[in-house]
């Protein structure tokens, strides 16, 4: 991902539910688990809600200056987020980002600049059809929804639960897409139970058949087997020539875990929910404090970069 233009900001879907307590945010990276070994990173995989993004869903300045020097000095910036296909085209065209982007929590990978598709991994049409079908039976008052390459539907249900959605159709019950347009995530939320609840419930029901995760406090949120963003990190480092030595991870929230444990360098920024915290070998500033600027210039090939950050 490369920064050409700044432009205005965009409304983030994420909610602080999971953020109420938060170590103080610290003004520089912090070691959290002892030192590494320094080495030379190529690609930084970045979340973008409640990581690249600040609080009003924006790039700031200095964010956009460290991506464009990024590119200048040839480490690859790609973000990787559960945002569907089109929001996140939306958000890579408003400040003008090139490259891929991995969407759907890793099932999609296009390139932001032309929007072809680069990468699918979904549900087969029946599976999607089953799971819906058993969490449907499993949990009662469910309210569901499926990300699609082409779209998200989300049932009327879903949409009063989370009223800020990224952009959608509301059909009353939602179903798996025909083949040509396959599932690529499911997502549940539910009017009583709290969202860890609903994860076990429905990690009980599909087994081995889905990945269970969430990415904000309101809802979970299903891939297809073996599609998380840790395997799109490795995607990406395997197309680009590199060993996982030479990547680095940055995230916030549980669906980013899989990405920082198979990244070289994993790092979480300090508002950063608690297992992402104690996933992540470093802790930038909080997103609002520009965390990922001060991760790129750390692993950007510059002494003083990283005698600044102090590591």
């Amino acid at each position: 991902m490369s920064n050409t233009n700044a432009r205005s900001g965009v409304a983030t879907s994420k909610q602080p539910a999971l953020r109420e307590a938060r170590p103080s945010l610290p003004a520089e990276p912090t070691v959290r688990r002892g030192r590494r070994a320094r080495r030379v990173v190529r690609l930084v995989c970045t979340d973008l809600d409640g990581t690249l993004l600040d609080s009003a869903g924006t790039i700031r300045e200095r964010t956009l200056s460290t991506l464009a020097e990024a590119g200048r000095a040839e480490v690859a910036v790609v973000g990787v987020t559960g945002r569907p296909v089109r929001d996140t085209l939306d958000l890579a065209r408003r400040y003008g980002l090139t490259g891929p982007v991995v969407c759907s929590n890793g099932a999609v990978t296009v390139d932001a600049g032309s929007g072809r598709l680069l990468d699918c991994r979904g549900f087969g049409p029946g599976d999607a059809t089953r799971i819906l079908r058993a969490v449907r039976d499993a949990v009662p008052g469910v309210a569901l929804g499926v990300d699609s390459v082409s779209g998200l539907r989300l049932e009327t249900a879903f949409v009063r639960l989370v009223p800020n959605a990224w952009r959608h159709t509301a059909p009353e019950h939602v179903s798996a897409p025909v083949e040509a347009d396959p599932v690529v995530k499911i997502l549940a939320a539910h009017p009583m139970l709290l969202v860890d609840e609903l994860a076990a419930v429905i990690g009980s029901v599909v087994d081995e058949g889905a990945v269970v995760t969430r990415s904000t406090g309101d809802f979970v949120e299903l891939s297809a087997p073996g599609v998380d963003k840790g395997e799109a990190l490795r995607s990406l480092a395997e197309r680009n020539g590199l060993p996982l030595e030479h990547t680095a991870a940055v995230g916030d929230m549980p669906n980013d875990i899989p990405m920082l444990r198979a990244a070289g360098l994993a790092a979480a920024v300090a508002n950063a929910h608690e297992d992402t915290l104690r996933a992540a070998d470093i802790v930038l500033p909080s997103n609002d404090d520009e965390g990922v600027a001060a991760l790129i210039r750390l692993v950007l090939p510059r002494a003083a970069a990283v005698e600044a950050c102090r590591i």
